[in-house]
């Protein structure tokens, strides 16, 4: 599902436009360029009937939106959010019932060659294999 999730995402103009494919889950290769976004499954919570797992999965998603400036990490975060937000539907074989977004941060990291502006977002995102 993850790469299905990254693709859904990717398919949406106005985010690809901003990111081109520079969207990983986990990490990003040190010297990426930006803007782009980092992905976590924060949590994920398997539903299960008396035969076993049904295939719906209800999973907490970060992500991590980052850029050179403020107001392009946001401006990245602002096309996710529009993409995902209340979005259901089926995509590459998922059906996804539901994404939720459910937070938001915002942070400067810099290690010593770099520096970039994050604007984090949470969703809570209900799918099941289509």
């Amino acid at each position: 599902m993850q790469t299905k999730l990254a693709n859904l995402l990717l398919a949406h103009a106005p985010l690809a436009a901003l990111i081109g494919n520079r969207i990983q889950w986990d990490t990003l290769p040190q010297g990426s360029p930006q803007p782009s976004i980092v992905m976590y499954v924060v949590s994920g919570v398997t539903d299960y009937t008396m035969q076993g797992a049904s295939g719906y999965v209800q999973m907490r998603v970060q992500f991590d939106c980052r850029g050179t400036t403020a107001a392009s990490a946001r401006a990245v975060a602002e096309a996710l959010e529009a993409r995902l937000s209340g979005f259901s539907g089926t995509f590459g074989g998922y059906k996804f019932q539901g994404a939720f977004m459910q937070g938001q941060r915002t942070r400067f990291d810099k290690d010593s060659a770099t520096s970039w502006f994050t604007d984090s977002r949470d969703a809570v995102i209900h799918w099941a294999p289509a």
